[in-house]
């Protein structure tokens, strides 16, 4: 079976660019003949990835295409081509939130049909496939539902911490770890819930330190107002653009971070934690991976709780045991290839 993977390939590095490293690998090693056709970078020590070009359009073999609400252009030119030149593909939705231009009626048809004319629509969660029929009227008929959280790849585990992160954290007799894709508003707050953790941070114990990695900056009058309270903490550190994967640092860290107001699923970084055996603190605005310790979204005081429970494990050399993250999504998704080129 030959399968074409058309994903923003790190780098940048973010959840989606990493699932499609995971699923690269993974299909490989279930026999599948897979490729990958990069709409982000081309990561080192990677075979058989290319930029994406015109000549995508040329092979006929199966595409399986990720994307979310942002990339709704992409795929309705996409799908148009693999039409016309009679192409199978495979779409895997990631997040699809609500958009300005989902109010015009042509959009919302062209999109529709988009999805309508794919073989099959994985989503990553079922809050994604509720979305889909809210937004744009669309429910596949072969519609799957299947965690992005991929077990973490060989090529992920290989890599050195980053030289980014600095001693003194590394050094710290407890490590938080947090991330933000993108610093930028969701409905008038910090959509990565930054902003709460800071204030957590005010009433955690002092030899406590904190490394957040940080990628785009999208709102910057969010950023100075977040600048100003990291710069206020002298235990918490930045990472900028970090060229690498997080997977170094969670395994480094003893509790992962995830204080999103809303997110796709129930989290790429906490089931790296939980994979490597880390606490994991996570909202409750979506679903989260089993083991996670939950604190109400919004609320910074009971964040700190959250913190608070997994640092009193951490000083008492209690970790959790390393837990499997969705072994066998990869088998499912080669199911459901099989399924659909059988049908084409």
């Amino acid at each position: 079976m030959k399968v074409r993977l058309l994903a923003p390939f790190p780098p940048p590095y973010g959840g989606v660019a990493l699932h499609s490293v995971r699923l690269l690998e993974g299909l490989r090693d279930h026999g599948v003949q897979a490729s990958g056709i990069s709409l982000g970078g081309l990561p080192d020590a990677i075979d058989d990835i290319v930029p994406f070009s015109p000549m995508v359009f040329l092979n006929r073999s199966l595409v399986h295409y990720h994307t979310d609400e942002g990339n709704h252009r992409w795929m309705r030119l996409l799908s148009r081509m693999w039409r016309i030149t009679r192409t199978p593909y495979v779409v895997t939705v990631h997040s699809f939130r609500h958009r300005p231009e989902f109010d015009d009626a042509s959009v919302r048809r062209s999109l529709a049909a988009a999805f309508t004319q794919a073989k099959a629509v994985i989503a990553i969660s079922q809050d994604v496939v509720d979305d889909l029929e809210r937004r744009i009227g669309v429910r596949h008929k072969l519609t799957r539902t299947i965690a992005s959280a991929l077990p973490i790849s060989r090529w992920e585990r290989h890599a050195a911490l980053s030289t980014a992160f600095p001693e003194e954290w590394i050094n710290a007799p407890v490590r938080l770890l947090a991330n933000a894709g993108r610093v930028v508003s969701y409905q008038g707050e910090d959509l990565y819930g930054i902003d709460l953790l800071l204030d957590a941070m005010s009433t955690i114990d002092q030899d406590v330190q904190l490394c957040i990695a940080i990628g785009e900056i999208v709102d910057h009058n969010l950023w100075a107002r977040l600048q100003r309270k990291i710069e206020a903490d002298p235990r918490v550190w930045l990472v900028q653009q970090l060229q690498g994967p997080l997977v170094p640092a969670v395994s480094h860290a003893h509790v992962i971070v995830r204080p999103t107001r809303t997110e796709g699923g129930p989290s790429l970084t906490l089931s790296e934690a939980l994979e490597l055996g880390r606490w994991a603190v996570g909202s409750d605005a979506v679903e989260r991976p089993q083991g996670t310790i939950v604190f109400r979204s919004g609320d910074s005081g009971d964040l700190s709780r959250a913190l608070s429970q997994a640092i009193r494990d951490v000083r008492r050399s209690l970790m959790p045991p390393p837990m499997p993250a969705n072994i066998d999504a990869v088998q499912r998704i080669v199911n459901l290839y099989q399924r659909v080129t059988s049908d084409t």
